[in-house]
């Protein structure tokens, strides 16, 4: 079985947990100590995810990547509801099936909207299988559908 857990990528701010996927003008670099910091583990797998979910499918088609990203854009301008949720989840599952160190997608959940700046963003908690790890890995995100 094959097990990236060392996989060291570059660390990228704006692609934690729990933040606005639609945010992209804010991402950058993270130095440390003059030189670029860098993240590994369920971590780098967090970003990694991220990215792959925030990345429009196609737009690394001329880098020879055609199926990368998911189709999660299409749901800007939309409101939280039954609709948008089950297309997020279609989109999310078709989008995470392409990461290599997901077994499994376990569940996808969607947060009910509490307020009115809620209805404009999707909070969904994702439970993974890791390639390697018996434990379940939770990954909260939440898509800003306004931008």
């Amino acid at each position: 079985m094959n097990n990236d857990s060392n996989q060291i990528d570059i660390l990228l701010t704006r692609r934690k947990t729990g933040q606005f996927l639609s945010d992209r003008e804010l991402v950058d670099l993270q130095p440390t100590n003059r030189d670029l910091s860098t993240v590994k583990g369920l971590d780098n797998l967090a970003q990694a995810i991220i990215n792959r979910l925030i990345t429009r499918q196609g737009e690394l088609a001329a880098l020879g990547h055609p199926n990368y990203g998911s189709r999660l854009y299409k749901l800007v301008g939309e409101q939280n509801n039954q609709r948008s949720q089950a297309l997020a989840e279609l989109y999310i599952r078709e989008c995470l099936a392409q990461e290599s160190r997901i077994s499994e997608v376990l569940e996808i959940i969607f947060a009910t909207p509490r307020t009115v700046f809620e209805r404009n963003t999707l909070k969904i908690t994702i439970n993974i299988k890791t390639v390697g790890i018996d434990t379940p890995s939770p990954l909260s995100i939440a898509l800003n559908l306004n931008l």
